[in-house]
């Protein structure tokens, strides 16, 4: 009997990183306020509501809201829901170590920076392998069940239709799903949720932004500005050599550094290709989110949370902007290929 290995969602890499974000910025935050209030309890004088049980409880949350809805909307919010949870369970892993249950104990920030690495790494790999030919055929079953609630967008049609052509999906069943999606309608102007118009409002204001003959430079410039900012800081922290500094501020300036790095290759890559150069800059903010902030943590609580905050912001604008940039590449070449959902979409 041959093992199969499970199928994976097209969504993993985006629901996945969701995740992670959330369960690191929960940690982040969470401990920052707690620093800020003075650790209070919660529970009186006898009890002591730890939020390790909140987190048990959205993570509950998320399984029910992944196990008992087909919505497309199940997902994303699992995986917010999820990594908050995560982010506030394993917060408090030094009690559960510690035979005084010990929230304090030093090695837990070991403990939990681990954690996130080996989830990282568990990411990576899920992402990194092509979708099989099968995995494709069952990501296009499931954009017909988005497709039967008026949930399936035109980027996603064009998305899927290209990745059943790039897996070499060619079976009965691979060549039905391909004509049912061509046939299919996507959302219509009218039903759009408020969501997908806020989504259409982004998608001018970037258009016309892009477009624009002096965004590149625009964008060029301020990419040497941070450089030059963070140039200085790592040169300040250097002022009196590596001797001095602590192994927090080593691996910050390390990882700052290699941020850098990723913000000048796609500085380098933005002239000829936009969607290149974004998944750059997705790279550098996903180390400084990730690897920087953290230990920046341990010294400057109040500029890690608040570095934290503009970051997330940043990054919720770059991955939209790879989603965005990604389906405007698609669709052309799908559009000559599949006339019939040209004509789909012309009569919503």
């Amino acid at each position: 009997m041959r093992l199969r290995r499970p199928a994976r969602s097209f969504d993993l890499h985006q629901h996945l990183t969701t995740l992670f974000v959330c369960a690191v910025a929960t940690v982040l935050f969470t401990r920052a306020l707690l620093a800020a209030t003075g650790y209070p309890q919660v529970g009186g004088s006898s009890l002591h509501i730890a939020h390790v049980l909140w987190g048990g409880l959205l993570l509950l949350a998320a399984l029910i809201a992944v196990l008992a809805f087909l919505s497309p909307a199940a997902k994303p919010v699992a995986a917010v829901v999820g990594g908050v949870g995560f982010g506030l369970f394993i917060d408090e892993v030094g009690k559960f170590v510690t035979k005084d249950v010990n929230y304090f104990y030093r090695p837990a920030i070991a403990i939990i920076y681990v954690s996130f690495v080996l989830l990282f790494l568990v990411i990576r790999w899920l992402a990194r392998r092509r979708f099989s030919a099968e995995e494709a055929t069952l990501i296009g079953i499931e954009s017909l069940q988005r497709a039967a609630v008026g949930a399936l967008s035109d980027e996603r049609r064009a998305r899927v239709l290209g990745l059943l052509t790039e897996a070499g999906a060619n079976g009965p069943l691979a060549q039905s799903v391909r004509e049912l999606l061509e046939r299919s309608a996507v959302e219509g102007q009218g039903s759009r949720t408020l969501t997908r118009r806020l989504s259409s409002g982004l998608a001018g204001v970037w258009t016309s932004l892009t477009r624009h003959r002096l965004f590149r430079r625009g964008v060029f410039s301020v990419l040497i500005v941070v450089a030059a900012i963070s140039a200085a800081e790592v040169t300040w922290l250097l002022r009196d050599g590596l001797a001095h500094l602590s192994f927090s501020q080593k691996a910050f300036t390390l990882t700052t550094l290699i941020a850098d790095g990723a913000l000048l290759i796609g500085a380098l890559r933005l002239p000829r290709s936009l969607l290149s150069a974004l998944h750059w800059y997705d790279h550098a903010v996903l180390i400084e989110i990730t690897v920087a902030q953290v230990f920046l943590y341990t010294s400057e609580q109040l500029a890690a949370t608040l570095n934290l905050a503009a970051l997330l912001i940043l990054w919720s604008v770059i991955r939209w902007g790879i989603h965005f940039e990604t389906a405007q590449q698609v669709k052309p070449s799908l559009a000559s290929r599949y006339p019939r959902m040209s004509a789909v979409r012309a009569s919503d």
